[in-house]
């Protein structure tokens, strides 16, 4: 069997699980096995085989059981387990991905047990603590250095058994756990997500209560990737999870907790941000690095690392140069984009360290994962003996996951000397002015919200950037809203946190999730304008502005004669088509503030749609006498006398435009529509050819006669006949170019 016949096997065996269709499950395990040399998964099928059928007997013979459901329960989990093993078997077998590899190198005859890792690394920890305790000399700095080396490649290889570890027992369980509550919260947040990569892979519910447990933990940097593990094994397997409602009590009880509820929120915002990931490359790319490059104050060194001026760096404070407002409007707006971008979370770092993840350090699995250490072998030697300390201040200081931290260090270790040095005296000057607010944002380790931040992007990195990634489910890739979920719901679903979350969703432009959010609000607490108002917005945004309009008009009831509220009606009648009650709108709008411009050429427009030329015209004609939007205003007076058929007064209009320095190629189109019904055929012609030169720059390959030939019926209702229409098209086909 090919690993997609596997595959698609394994799916409805899934299936029937899920739907309770246990003895279709088992026959399909059988199928499975037949293909997989295991004489144990085999009894151990045939064991939940003749279970379950004695359970069938005793049924049919109409015997009660109180133990039945809970018998069934259990069936139902072992064949899961069953399931999984068995995929896990045949993965392994005839996979030669990572995680085939990884398993071969971890968990073959000649491999050490997950015991004999754990003690290999008690037995070095314990060296050390001995060595530290000697004088200080040269051989005792080379014996810790050694014994960190070591102690690093035990975790890594530790990690690997833990990532591709089959089906957990209890004893084992326990005894991970006991090893885990011994190591330091750095190394606890490393074997932590170890699990998680495991959960990933296959479903195992005593790894799911070992997160649990670590769920409570008293180190931020140990919760948060517990957390955010529960959360993401929660969706990926919601549907298994209620098979097992222990786990799903177990995240009830943690939702008691108000921590655990405070963290779900910033979760579910870093999620949701994680997803912003690429929209931001995109923009960096596509917009504000390109603008930035042209820019003077933006340049490379020869060595091809960016040199960060005092400018550049008080920007990426938050500080930009108030002189940029006035000679550097267009770096100003760049580094003001990639300061809001950065305050609010989103990751911006992506694109830069994408090519550093080819390194060697990458190779291990258990290095994306890894918490950052200057210690470590392969960037220590960068900080000894107190070197580089406004670099370490700096990535301490910056939006820097770990992941990416140890990819700048690797990036400056490949410098010469020289250039090294040179880049040292950069930074060391970059930092000396700015030393108190540095100082102040420094230490972010122990800030829950930075810890999420940074494990999402540690995990964003390793299944957007991994040279395998396709070898993995992209958690990213699933619905991330936690509120779609029973047990997160359960737990989320306050007005507050609804409220708040549609307001963030509404800021990210995910507005259809935002409706959803608001209305389960409005079914709890009292419903207020502001409400109804954010639903109305919207599904304005969604491009339903009948359902808008609805709101608008429920939030005019609780809050009559808002200028935003009737503003935001005028635009969704007018989207659809329905100028009357537009109208209505403007004009209340008109009396509230009878001095805004703006508004009364929207009020003529909205009368030009209504075809009320006459009084749109005296709209445009009080605006010109103001000396206020004077171009639109000729624009709209020239086509109103022009629809009245005051040709004349239409074409005194059109000369003042085309003298203007604004003028564009529909302007000497309707001019020349002026002269045509004016009989003034050469003028026309000519009019025409300079509408075609003007259109021809902007159509890029369009029809250029395409906006001609849309007036057809305008000409025609003026007294053109069409075939006049049809020899001026050819008139003006063959004028030259």
């Amino acid at each position: 069997m090919d690993a997609s016949s596997f595959n698609l096997l394994y799916n409805d065996i899934e299936k029937a699980l899920l739907e309770s269709r246990l003895q279709e499950a088992l026959q399909g395990v059988q199928g499975l096995l037949y293909n997989i040399s295991n004489p144990a998964l085999s009894a151990e099928a045939e064991t939940i085989r003749q279970d379950y059928s004695m359970m069938l007997s005793f049924m049919q013979q109409g015997a009660t059981d109180p133990q039945r459901e809970k018998i069934h329960q259990s069936l139902l989990q072992k064949t899961f387990s069953l399931l999984d093993n068995a995929a896990r078997s045949f993965k392994t077998a005839n996979s030669s991905g990572l995680y085939a590899e990884t398993y071969h190198k971890s968990h073959n005859s000649g491999s050490a047990s997950a015991e004999q890792i754990e003690s290999q690394i008690t037995l070095v920890q314990e060296k050390m603590a001995d060595d530290r305790l000697q004088p200080d000399t040269t051989e005792k700095e080379q014996m810790l250095t050694d014994g960190q080396k070591t102690l690093n490649r035990l975790y890594n290889t530790l990690f690997d058994y833990i990532w591709t570890d089959g089906q957990s027992n209890t004893p084992d369980n326990e005894a991970l756990k006991t090893f885990i509550d011994e190591q330091q919260p750095i190394r606890q947040s490393l074997l932590i997500s170890a699990v998680h990569l495991n959960l990933t892979s296959f479903f195992d519910p005593q790894k799911v209560r070992l997160i649990l447990y670590y769920c409570s933990s008293d180190h931020a940097e140990v919760r948060a990737r517990a957390i955010t593990c529960l959360m993401l094994t929660y969706i990926k397997y919601y549907n298994r999870m209620k098979c097992y409602p222990d786990l799903c009590q177990g995240i009830a009880l943690l939702g008691q907790d108000q921590r655990f509820k405070d963290e779900l929120s910033i979760l579910q915002r870093q999620l949701l941000l994680s997803l912003e990931t690429s929209k931001a490359e995109k923009k960096l790319k596509n917009e504000i690095l390109p603008d930035l490059m042209k820019n003077k104050f933006y340049q490379r060194h020869k060595m091809g690392f960016e040199e960060m001026e005092e400018e550049l760096t008080n920007a990426l404070q938050g500080k930009p140069n108030k002189e940029w407002e006035k000679s550097n409007r267009q770096i100003a707006d760049s580094m003001n984009k990639i300061i809001e971008m950065s305050k609010e979370g989103i990751d911006i770092n992506l694109a830069t360290f994408s090519s550093t993840k080819n390194y060697q350090f990458f190779r291990d699995t258990a290095n994306w994962f890894a918490p950052f250490e200057k210690e470590r072998d392969e960037v220590r030697s960068l900080f000894s003996n107190g070197q580089n300390t406004s670099l370490y201040t700096m990535l301490s200081a910056g939006n820097f996951c770990d992941s990416d931290k140890y990819s700048l260090c690797l990036l400056i270790k490949q410098f010469t000397g020289k250039e090294r040095d040179f880049m040292t005296a950069q930074f060391d000057s970059q930092m000396e002015e700015n030393t108190d607010e540095l100082k102040r944002i420094t230490d972010k380790k122990g800030n829950i919200q930075y810890e999420y931040s940074n494990y999402l992007q540690n995990l964003y990195r390793f299944f957007k950037l991994h040279p395998q990634r396709s070898q993995f489910d992209d958690p990213f890739k699933m619905d991330l809203l936690l509120t779609k979920y029973k047990q997160t719901a359960e737990i989320l679903n306050t007005p507050q946190y609804l409220t708040e979350m549609a307001d963030f969703l509404m800021k990210h432009e995910y507005y259809q999730d935002a409706i959803a959010y608001i209305e389960q609000a409005m079914k709890s607490t009292s419903v207020t304008a502001e409400m109804l108002q954010k639903t109305a917005f919207c599904h304005q945004q969604n491009n339903q502005p009948s359902q808008a309009i609805y709101y608008y008009q429920q939030a005019d009831l609780l809050n009559p004669d808002n200028k935003w509220i009737l503003q935001q009606m005028h635009l969704c009648y007018a989207a659809m088509g329905k100028h009357e009650q537009e109208l209505k709108c403007l004009e209340t709008l008109e009396a509230m503030s009878p001095e805004d411009t703006h508004l009364s050429s929207e009020t003529g427009f909205c009368l030009m749609q209504l075809n009320r030329y006459e009084e749109a015209a005296r709209k445009f004609y009080q605006l010109e006498f103001n000396g206020t939007r004077v171009l639109p205003s000729w624009r709209a007076i020239a086509w109103c006398n022009f629809k009245m058929n005051k040709f004349e007064q239409a074409e005194k209009y059109y000369g003042k435009i085309l003298s203007n320095e604004k003028v564009n190629w529909e302007d000497y189109l309707n001019a020349g529509h002026t002269a045509w019904c004016l009989g003034k055929l050469p003028q026309a012609v000519e009019l025409y050819k300079t509408y075609l030169e003007k259109y021809k720059q902007k159509a890029k390959g369009s029809d250029l006669l395409e906006p001609f030939d849309n007036d057809r019926d305008e000409l025609c209702a003026h007294g053109i006949k069409p075939l006049d229409i049809a020899l001026m098209r050819d008139i003006i086909i063959s004028l030259p170019a």
